[in-house]
């Protein structure tokens, strides 16, 4: 019960009053805690440093590089990303494994640390009704609650009672997205090419394939995609020519995503579900 009464005293402090850097940074960590309890995380620490490595060369160039941003893989073929309030960043293993490239993930990661520089998490809260606030995150993050509807929202696909932006927060998550990976040097081009090859497997599977969970959190994905393509168009072929498309450890690091791929596959004939299952917080 000690978990769940810090909870609900910070919902209680969050919901009387504007969030500040150290409430907000002291809630995503409370909240990444249950996570990385809840969720299986990639223990391959190649894949691990890669990405941490890679988003922080990201989100260092951002108004909020003072934050201490940490980025963890979910060991799950599942594809989503999600961001906690503070600077926790996740990303599915499944996004790596479907990415040709290194502009594809950083498109991702971009995308979801823009989330956290714009605060959409701590805006939902302070926006909320401070009733409303407590039960909705006592109920997805702590499985207090046993409805249908409030059981806790954290699962293997990475959805998060944070991960549900508005349609306006996903546009803006895109937008600021696609200047941070430019900031940092890296073409923007690999959102495009990276959602459109989402985009065509989830139509491929008719919604219930392994990209649901994405369409689910991030909305409005046929139109953000002409979004992006009128952001590229703004800019000069010549400058887009001369970003970053991949670096020397993308390929090593997606090898050992797919090998965890074929290895989950196999478990999966075998009779175990453990890395299937929804797990609940």
């Amino acid at each position: 019960m000690r978990n769940i009464t810090v909870t609900i005293g910070t919902i209680a402090l969050l919901a009387g009053c504007g969030v500040s850097t150290q409430q907000e940074v002291q809630m995503g960590q409370e909240e990444a805690q249950q996570v990385n309890a809840q969720l299986p995380m990639v223990q391959d620490a190649e894949i691990q440093n890669y990405v941490n490595a890679l988003g922080n060369r990201i989100a260092h160039l951002t108004s909020r590089a003072d934050l201490n941003w940490q980025f963890q893989v979910v060991n799950s073929d599942v594809v989503n990303a999600f961001a906690l309030p503070g600077g926790f960043i996740y990303i599915n293993r499944g996004v790596l494994s479907r990415a040709s490239n290194m502009s594809e993930v950083a498109g991702v990661l971009g995308h979801e640390i823009e989330h956290v520089v714009r605060r959409h998490s701590v805006k939902q809260m302070e926006n909320a009704q401070g009733a409303n606030v407590g039960v909705g995150i006592l109920c997805a993050l702590t499985g207090a609650c046993q409805s249908g509807v409030a059981q806790a929202a954290i699962n293997i696909g990475g959805t998060a009672v944070f991960a549900k932006f508005s349609r306006t927060d996903e546009i803006q998550a895109d937008e600021g997205g696609f200047n941070n990976v430019m900031r940092a040097g890296i073409t923007p081009r690999g959102m495009l090419s990276l959602f459109q090859k989402l985009l065509a497997e989830e139509q491929q599977s008719g919604g219930s394939g392994a990209t649901a969970a994405w369409f689910a959190d991030h909305p409005g994905t046929t139109d953000r995609i002409a979004d992006i393509q009128r952001m590229l168009n703004q800019v000069p072929a010549s400058q887009l020519n001369s970003l970053q498309v991949n670096d020397a450890g993308f390929a090593s690091m997606r090898r050992d995503s797919r090998g965890l791929d074929q290895r989950q596959r196999f478990k999966g004939s075998s009779g175990s579900s453990a890395h299937t299952k929804r797990h609940p917080v």
